[in-house]
């Protein structure tokens, strides 16, 4: 989860010995975390993985093979870059790298080619934010508590982010602003994270998996 759930309960006031709602909080913070890792195609919490990245997709893939793109960034350590020849193959440690660790590139130092004499190139490594970033965590305690207070009223009104005026005399009605970005219907994930799409896409990578990602927590 993107927030915990103390946290949460400290946003919103609700004493910590209240655990009236912890179940619902709980599942709506989940929710909410992976609706947004899911969007935003990344993780955020600090987790160990083993990445391996294999010659012909990168070259089926058009991509350079100088560089490597880690999946998850920012790095926080890599314990080690192994070439490989396939599966069965121990490999041979790669020293003659370097590292980007915002981004998550590695490149070759010496040579163009860092699949030089192998087939696939496997990366252990750490990535991760230690401290999630704000912006992040704002959308999960603003959703989780308009859904918390829509639990308490017993209202569940959602007419989109498009909405631009309601009146009720007599009879419902509802203005639409056409001129804005509908996100919930041209996002998936738009149902769930409404008009924080828009803040979300500065974290969002564009980054395709090469081969295989083990995700090993720690």
């Amino acid at each position: 989860m993107l927030v915990s759930l103390d946290d949460m309960k400290n946003y919103l006031g609700i004493p910590l010995n209240n655990t009236s709602h912890d179940a619902f909080l709980t599942q709506q913070i989940t929710t909410i975390s992976e609706a947004i890792e899911a969007y935003c195609r990344r993780k955020f919490s600090v987790a160990t993985y083993n990445q391996t990245f294999y010659l012909d997709e990168m070259i089926e893939l058009d991509q350079v093979l100088d560089t490597i793109k880690l999946y998850h960034f920012p790095v926080n350590s890599v314990t080690s870059v192994t070439l490989k020849e396939d599966d069965s193959d121990p490999g041979t440690a790669l020293t003659e790298y370097r590292i980007n660790k915002p981004t998550g590139y590695i490149v070759n130092k010496k040579y163009r080619n860092l699949f030089c004499g192998g087939n696939q190139i496997e990366v252990v490594y750490s990535a991760g934010f230690s401290v999630i970033p704000t912006p992040i965590t704002n959308a999960v305690y603003s959703l989780v508590s308009e859904r918390y207070n829509k639990k308490l009223n017993g209202i569940d009104l959602n007419f989109g982010s498009d909405v631009q005026s309601i009146s009720i005399p007599g009879t419902i009605s509802v203005s639409y602003d056409y001129s804005l970005n509908d996100n919930e219907r041209k996002n998936a994930f738009g149902s769930i994270l409404g008009k924080y799409v828009n803040s979300l896409d500065f974290y969002r990578s564009e980054r395709g998996i090469y081969g295989n990602v083990e995700l090993v927590y720690v």
